[in-house]
């Protein structure tokens, strides 16, 4: 009787150790929180900001950089690593939205510099 109950504390204490050594098997996402913190400030020096979707996309990343942050400090680095590929994805489509608005600015001027050529009218 005694060696089952002594069998299933060590059973029990195998496992323990195993899940213990599961959870810190993943590394602090270190370059992941650099790559996130840099495409958020690339996304602020575009002028995501000026940009409606473009700064929806910026305050998300800044939100996702933020939670993740928080996941490392609780030792939740695997999930960390997710929610910062998140941040990174989110503030490179803001950075994409606002070239895209850039771009359409600036077609529309030269759209209207056609026209006012082929008119004949002066441009401003």
């Amino acid at each position: 009787m005694k060696s089952i109950l002594g069998w299933t504390a060590v059973g029990i204490s195998i496992a323990a150790v195993m899940g213990m050594a599961g959870c810190a098997g993943t590394p602090v996402p270190n370059s992941k929180v650099a790559s996130s913190e840099a495409a958020i400030r690339a996304a602020q020096e575009t002028g995501s900001r000026g940009v409606p979707q473009a700064a929806l996309h910026l305050k998300l990343a800044e939100e996702q950089l933020q939670s993740a942050k928080a996941l490392i400090r609780d030792n939740n680095n695997q999930r960390a690593e997710y929610v910062l590929m998140r941040a990174q994805a989110d503030a490179e489509l803001a950075i994409a939205l606002s070239h895209v608005a850039t771009s359409n600015v600036q077609a529309g001027a030269a759209v209207d510099a056609a026209r006012a050529v082929r008119t004949g009218t002066p441009t401003p």
